[in-house]
């Protein structure tokens, strides 16, 4: 089943705030929040946790990686709920000590209230983004006990970036990967934001398929559960492929001009394209990032082909 709404969606797992930028809620003796969404959605997420969880505190706010649609809201969270552990890569804490990244999050995040305001949602006081520092630094492997027999286990899962991490439910079988395993649109298209490297991205996503997945969520828009689960990762990594090969072939058809390349590659994936998608400023980011990672990939195997 591929599923894409708010709330109640296998027992024990919840979608908080608008499907397109959730909050997961993993209900049990001790909650965990994966991931935080937008800034400005803080007020919602808080909201909706609260109704979910009618007086507990989660114990854990479990973050995937450092982009601004991912942790967006923590600070907010963490003022709501004090006594929740921020859990995350190590790079998380060195990416908020940099006033540059920062101010991008903050540019993103303006951006991304702005395009919500213009849906006709009040966004006069929203919340904006603030830095935060991790109380529990996590590496592949660590276990957190979200009741007795249902253990959350961290993978590291890089590639999209240096610090992002996965989370599996091995009781339930449930795959909390964000962009790790790409994100699915509604045609079927699975975006695959390679931004670091094509091949570490490509070894992450190999590592993901080996596991048990019977429910599969995604950063963004859609849970996928059983049979469309099981089917997920052999298609995610042939449009990962397709995608590597068609940016290949425009930077030899351009000669290498990033902005011709840009604009076929946006034609092609994300004009017209089916609403809910990515904010353009972020999508054009992110894009840009791919096209360098092809392109460095390229130069290195041409350099050892002439070694």
């Amino acid at each position: 089943m591929i599923l894409s709404r708010s709330g109640a969606i296998v027992p024990g797992l919840h979608v908080v705030g608008p499907a397109e930028v959730p909050v997961f809620l993993l209900d049990g003796d001790r909650p965990a929040l994966v991931d935080a969404g937008f800034a400005c959605l803080a007020d919602t997420y808080v909201n909706d946790i609260q109704k979910i969880l009618n007086g507990r505190q989660p114990a854990y706010s479990l973050i995937t990686h450092s982009h601004f649609d991912h942790l967006g809201a923590v600070s907010w969270l963490k003022k709501a709920f004090p006594q929740m552990a921020l859990c995350g890569s190590p790079g998380i804490d060195r990416v908020m000590a940099r006033s540059g990244a920062v101010d991008v999050m903050r540019m993103l995040s303006d951006a991304a209230r702005q395009t919500i305001a213009a849906e006709g949602v009040d966004m006069d006081h929203a919340p904006v983004f603030e830095p935060f520092a991790l109380d529990r630094p996590l590496a592949g492997g660590d276990r957190l006990s979200l009741s007795d027999g249902m253990d959350v286990v961290v993978y590291e899962t890089p590639g999209h970036t240096r610090d992002c991490l996965s989370y599996y439910i091995p009781a339930t079988r449930t795959l909390l990967a964000s962009e790790a395993a790409g994100i699915p649109d509604a045609t079927g298209y699975v975006f695959i934001d390679f931004l670091v490297d094509y091949d570490i991205y490509m070894d992450s996503l190999k590592k993901l398929s080996r596991l048990d997945v019977d429910v599969l969520c995604f950063g963004h828009g859609y849970v996928y559960t059983g049979d469309d689960a099981a089917a997920y990762f052999p298609n995610a990594m042939a449009c990962a492929e397709a995608f590597y090969d068609r940016t290949k072939q425009c930077l030899a058809e351009e000669a290498g001009n990033i902005e011709s390349v840009k604009q076929r590659l946006k034609a092609f994936e994300y004009d017209g394209k089916p609403e809910p998608k990515q904010p353009e400023p972020a999508y054009l980011l992110n894009l840009e990032a791919r096209i360098l990672a092809v392109q460095r990939r390229e130069a290195a195997l041409e350099e050892g082909g002439k070694s």
